[in-house]
């Protein structure tokens, strides 16, 4: 059974929830707090899943309240509802709250946003780690970048000059904005050096996804080297979402794939940086193992945590709201023959184009990988005779972004 906690100091609110949810979802276990003290005495007794509250409330407002039971409570699920949209973004930037709803909110979006929330305790199954993604401050809300191209993109009229000013306020993400529109991905012949033209070549949700990667690598604080380490992290990256893009180009898979599969490659290594901002010296042990056994990082993340980079990124993205498909994706890219399909689709690309982009890395450093792509996956989906094709498509990718990055 779920435990779900609402805290609301309007007495009619909660009544019209109690009755909703009661019908609409029976086996969820309900509790109601009509003030912030009334909530902290449940929560002393209770452990609860999902904590839902107002942030307008006497004595004691729902900010307030959320940062004390993170600290009692850091796995559970926290969501704000504010009424005040202009204070939105402010309030996500300090706040304790994993997701931001605005007033009113109808109940089917309420109803959803709970369900994810559940939804992604089943995919980290260790309460430590879902304690170390939701009780890490700098992670409870995404970066303040993202967060203002989040509240301008919300507007139906949003200008580019607008979107474009925020970028260029962002020095980290102008240079990662330029660099990934003059990759190979969009071929074109000039060098793109205007933000505007980045901004509008790239797209909303591979913008979003950049400055989400970039603000997070940048808040990473660790040691020298470890920054280096993510550094190059970020580059892969980018180069795993242009080369799963070309790849679908090249299957000829819908239009709307290949404008996605970007994004998800970009945000496939959010998990990465959670685990070494937070265990950096068990992430150095990993790599080793990964560089001195050749076992996959996959293998030698879940043995040492529990669980590896794919699902705690996907958990954490979860809990930012984001859409079920990439969340999906991203948790799956390691393993997308554990979900039920037979055609290629946007997970199979991120799959083929990360171990295909490590293979060349390593091929480019005087080493002889072993390819680790499933054959029998391919087998299944009717595409093994495309690994030529598919490794010339991520050698191009590469050497665009060593050009690149060298100039």
């Amino acid at each position: 059974m779920h435990h779900i906690l609402f805290v609301d100091d309007d007495t009619n609110v909660l009544s019209g929830l109690r009755r909703w949810l009661r019908s609409a979802r029976p086996e969820w276990n309900l509790y109601f707090a009509t003030s912030g003290a009334e909530a902290l005495t449940l929560a002393s007794k209770m452990n609860f899943d999902v904590i839902v509250s107002d942030i307008q409330m006497p004595e004691m407002d729902g900010i307030t309240l959320l940062e004390k039971l993170q600290e009692t409570h850091p796995d559970a699920v926290r969501i704000i509802l504010t009424g005040h949209a202009d204070n939105a973004s402010y309030l996500r930037t300090i706040g304790p709250a994993h997701q931001f709803l605005s007033k009113p909110c109808d109940n089917q979006t309420l109803i959803e946003s709970m369900e994810n929330a559940l939804g992604l305790r089943q995919l980290l199954q260790s309460p430590e780690l879902r304690t170390l993604v939701a009780d890490s401050k700098s992670l409870a809300s995404p970066p303040d970048t993202y967060i203002r191209l989040e509240d301008a993109f919300a507007d139906p009229d949003y200008s580019l000059e607008s979107i474009s000013e925020i970028v260029e306020s962002d020095i980290a993400l102008t240079t990662e904005v330029l660099k990934l529109t003059n990759s190979s991905y969009f071929a074109v012949t000039q060098t793109v050096s205007s933000v505007s033209h980045a901004v509008r070549m790239l797209g909303k949700e591979t913008l979003k996804a950049l400055a989400l990667f970039v603000g997070l690598y940048r808040g990473f604080e660790g040691p020298p080297n470890q920054a280096a380490n993510l550094k190059r992290l970020c580059h892969r990256s980018q180069q795993i979402g242009v080369t799963a893009a070309l790849i679908a180009e090249f299957e000829d898979l819908p239009r709307e794939i290949c404008h996605a599969v970007p994004s998800i490659g970009m945000l496939s290594h959010i998990g990465t940086l959670i685990l070494y901002a937070n265990r950096p010296d068990e992430m150095e042990a990993v790599t080793k193992r990964v560089e001195t056994e050749g076992i996959s990082i996959a293998k030698a993340e879940t043995e040492q945590f529990g669980a590896c980079h794919a699902e705690i990124g996907a958990y954490l993205l979860g809990l930012w709201g984001f859409p079920a498909p990439v969340i999906q994706a991203v948790a799956y890219h390691h393993r997308p023959m554990d979900l039920p399909h037979k055609e290629m689709n946007a997970l199979t690309a991120i799959y083929v184009a990360q171990h295909l982009t490590r293979e060349i890395a390593d091929q480019e450093n005087g080493q002889d990988p072993e390819s680790r792509i499933d054959m029998n996956y391919l087998a299944l989906i009717g595409k093994t005779g495309r690994i030529e094709e598919w490794t010339n498509i991520a050698r191009i990718v590469s050497q665009k972004y060593s050009e690149l990055t060298n100039s």
